[in-house]
């Protein structure tokens, strides 16, 4: 069931009272009529830093062209939430199983606020996502990223948890379905969590997502991709009443809101209609917020002062 607890996987998803889904005609359709739009894209290389990727921008077309010579220490990874047409978008979204349809994003949070409805991802052999944790919401998106032992988060209300340990980094073997390959991950650097070395789970669950399926899974779970092909997907991100706790739940921890805050407020609001929690918790969210931009602020001051205080003093060489 699609219960926001394990993953779901579901073929043919998109066939329904319109018809069947034609997914060719589809993106033959997007990459004609977005064919000289210049997009930008990541570039990933095996010499480049850990968690670091070239970004170049070209025009669709000439990206489409080159992304399928890509290999496994050499590919390109296109993800675009602003390409898409209303009307393509629809193609889309008017054919999504019911309980997928209520959209709280659009319906309840302000416009302001408002998240994609759906990103356009055309990955070459051997690309791969970041490894995310998206919690269902990338409000102002903004990362989060350690700041003198602190998290400071630079922009927004909420975003992707996210690491630059990458699970697909060695390939033994040929990456290609049907032979025998195995994947050894990299793991996060020092700056990131202090996580660096710290031997990766294995993973709860792995799939080969086939054309016309597709995945469901719980907005806090861990997830990476990869692309055995050059293949095109769209993905989205959705809140309705079931999952709207979750999403309330991790923009309050976002902001520094303490557990027992938090979870109060989720009770006590949880009789309320959905428009109505989320403005209550977006009050709460950013009154804690500015509390914490103030305490961070203040450090910062101290942290520059007190650098330009140690550069000032004499110093002896021995």
């Amino acid at each position: 069931p699609l219960d926001g607890v394990v993953p779901v996987i579901l073929s043919s998803a998109l066939d329904s009272v319109h018809g069947p889904w034609d997914a060719a005609e589809w993106c033959r359709r997007v990459c004609d009529r977005h064919g000289t739009q210049r997009v930008k894209f990541s570039h990933r290389r095996s010499d480049l830093p850990q968690g670091q990727v070239q970004h170049v921008e070209a025009p669709l077309q000439m990206f489409l062209s080159e992304v399928v010579s890509g290999t496994h220490e050499a590919n390109s990874l296109y993800m675009g939430e602003h390409l898409l047409e209303p009307d393509e978008q629809k193609d889309v979204l008017q054919r999504l199983p019911g309980i997928l349809q209520e959209d709280l994003f659009r319906e309840s949070f302000p416009p302001e606020l408002s998240v994609p409805a759906l990103c356009f991802i055309v990955g070459g052999p051997g690309s791969r996502s970041t490894l995310l944790s998206t919690s269902n919401d990338r409000l102002f998106a903004a990362r989060r990223v350690p700041q003198w032992g602190l998290d400071v988060h630079p922009l927004g209300l909420a975003a992707n948890w996210s690491s630059d340990a990458d699970l697909f980094f060695h390939c033994e073997g040929e990456p290609r379905l049907g032979s025998s390959h195995a994947f050894r991950p990299r793991h996060a650097s020092a700056h990131v969590g202090g996580g660096a070395g710290v031997a990766l789970p294995r993973p709860d669950f792995e799939v080969v997502q086939r054309a016309g399926e597709m995945i469901v899974f719980p907005g806090d779970w861990w997830h990476q991709t990869y692309h055995y092909t050059a293949s095109v997907a769209v993905c989205a991100q959705y809140c309705n009443r079931r999952n709207l706790p979750r999403v309330l739940g991790h923009i309050l921890d976002w902001c520094g809101t303490s557990v027992d805050v938090s979870s109060d407020f989720l009770k006590s609001s949880s009789s309320l209609e959905p428009a109505a929690q989320v403005r209550q918790a977006l009050e709460v969210a950013m009154k804690y917020r500015f509390q914490r931009a103030a305490v961070l602020d203040d450090q910062h001051r101290r942290h520059v002062k007190s650098a330009a205080t140690a550069e000032a003093r004499p110093k002896s060489m021995g």
